[in-house]
């Protein structure tokens, strides 16, 4: 039996992205209508959009997950955007596209940026709208083609890009589990983590008595502490983080991987 890795963050950071302060708004589209009205699910910008798959999944079309993101400027201003696609945990076997208005680009290695040349330039979106300059919808629509030979995890970040300041000012996650049968993974366990906010440490409580690896993971991504747990409980030390919001990830033999979300405050 294969084992999906890491099935981060699935619906962790949503709650925070109602408080995101960016002036970027990004819905997802269901339907994946292209028409000037945003969708009216809620702003998920910084947070993460999640979706289990399998072989005969009726979301993947010729073998490709194509999602749709309705992307609003509610900056003040007109801004010209880029889309940077940064790789958080993808099998080497997965490709993927990147599409941002005119065109979709075809990527390479694990940041890729959307052009802005004199013959493929960045978007100029409109203030206040989910359109361009030009008049086209500013929709992000990844298009991800897992390896359907091998069961895996994915997770693909998605910044908006500031083409003036060369700031990313907001992000969207895609994570995908993509599974060779349906009963592969196992119902999800619980563990907690307290106290949290964590000041010099946070004890980590499994739900069922087994081992299992903790990884502490900061906002960018990055693994910044690996750690075993035996017998159902672990005490970590997170007295060198800095402070700010991390997640912790749960992943024991045969169980569906979990996350919890560690605030560190000094």
């Amino acid at each position: 039996m294969k084992k999906i890795i890491l099935y981060l963050l699935a619906f962790l950071i949503a709650p925070l992205a109602a408080i995101s302060q960016s002036g970027i708004d990004i819905r997802y589209d269901s339907d994946g209508a292209s028409g000037p009205n945003p969708p009216s699910g809620p702003n998920i910008a910084g947070g993460v959009h999640s979706i289990s798959l399998f072989p005969s999944s009726a979301d993947l079309v010729g073998g490709i997950y194509e999602v749709h993101f309705n992307i609003t400027n509610n900056t003040g201003a007109d801004k010209q955007w880029q889309v940077v696609r940064k790789k958080i945990n993808v099998p080497s076997t997965w490709v993927d596209q990147v599409c941002w208005p005119p065109l979709c680009y075809n990527t390479s290695g694990d940041v890729y940026t959307t052009p802005n040349s004199i013959s493929y330039p960045a978007p100029i979106v409109v203030d206040g709208t989910n359109t361009t300059t030009e008049g086209l919808v500013t929709e992000l629509k990844p298009r991800i083609t897992p390896d359907q030979n091998n069961a895996g995890y994915a997770l693909y970040r998605y910044y908006i890009r500031d083409v003036e300041s060369g700031v990313n000012i907001d992000s969207v996650d895609v994570s995908i589990g993509f599974v060779l049968g349906v009963n592969q993974v196992k119902p999800a366990t619980t563990f907690s983590v307290s106290p949290n906010p964590a000041n010099e440490f946070t004890n980590v409580t499994l739900g069922y008595d087994d081992n299992a690896t903790a990884k502490i993971v900061d906002a960018l991504g990055n693994i910044v502490r690996t750690e075993t747990i035996y017998t159902g409980s672990k005490s970590i030390d997170v007295s060198d983080l800095k402070n700010g919001v991390y997640f912790i990830m749960i992943e024991s033999p045969g169980n569906k991987p979990q996350n919890r979300k560690l605030i560190v405050r000094h």
